[in-house]
């Protein structure tokens, strides 16, 4: 069982650290389902082990100039704050009731991944016209010669909403941020899955702190996932660096394709 744990979770993170999602959306479920965790040692287990593959993942991407820290750190700071926001929703809002509605969502998004359109360059988007509210910041990687536009209102708009969504339902909101640096900012593919493993790491560490003081946190239960996870991040990086940024996008439509599943399947268990 361990071996097949340890397997499992290398597949999970090697998927997870091509497209900017860790894994902790996939593997949750399969720890409760099949390996017979409780909720709370499973969220726990994986926030612990995602500690050394997004740390492994921001360091390499780093190497590489595709880690934005500024970008990074303006989304996390709403993040958290929406994690405390929609812990305290829980209180008055049954997530159950959300969760449908939430992963027909992400269906929609990981389907526009797959929808090809007619560009037309002398138009502005709808993304693009509130990316012009002010406050708002030009933001290069010189080495990677590229710029894009950052309202600080959207920053904290979705930063605070993918935060929400990890307070409500209990799952990770780093699923999300990768999308929201694609089709909100226009931040190239391989700059936005690589900054959001950097936000991951920053989520894992302090989540981390409050599992390990809850009891979540098992070494016994959490190693093999670890392990698999580490293992993954590097060859997923090493593999990523060969993929176009055309597959890289359909690889995250399939992520976002498969996590919106997993939404659905949590909803009908309740």
């Amino acid at each position: 069982m361990i071996v097949l744990l340890i397997c499992i979770s290398f597949l999970i993170s090697l998927f997870g650290s091509i497209v900017g999602f860790g894994g902790g959306i996939f593997i949750v479920p399969i720890l409760i389902a099949f390996f017979g965790y409780p909720i709370e040692l499973a969220v726990g287990s994986t926030m612990f082990s995602l500690i050394p593959s997004a740390m492994m993942s921001t360091f390499l991407n780093r190497k590489e100039s595709n880690v934005d820290f500024k970008m990074g750190i303006l989304l996390e700071v709403p993040t958290m704050i929406g994690v405390i926001l929609g812990s305290l929703l829980l209180s008055y809002i049954a997530p159950k009731n959300l969760e449908i509605a939430f992963s027909v969502m992400v269906l929609l998004i990981g389907s526009s991944f797959f929808i090809k359109r007619n560009q037309d360059n002398t138009k502005l988007g709808f993304f693009d016209k509130l990316n012009h509210l002010k406050p708002r910041y030009i933001i290069k990687n010189r080495k990677k010669h590229v710029a894009y536009r950052v309202s600080l209102q959207m920053v904290l708009f979705f930063g605070m909403l993918s935060g929400t969504i990890a307070g409500l339902f209990g799952m990770g909101g780093g699923f999300m941020k990768t999308p929201i640096m694609l089709k909100v900012f226009k931040i190239p593919s391989k700059i936005a899955t690589a900054t959001a493993l950097f936000m991951i790491l920053i989520t894992s560490v302090t989540g981390s702190i409050s599992h390990y003081l809850q009891g979540n946190i098992q070494i016994e239960k959490t190693w093999p996932v670890m392990i698999g996870f580490t293992i993954g991040a590097f060859v997923g990086h090493k593999i990523s660096t060969s993929i176009s940024s055309t597959l890289l996008e359909k690889l995250i439509g399939i992520a976002l394709l498969l996590a919106s599943m997993i939404m659905f399947f949590n909803f009908l268990n309740h």
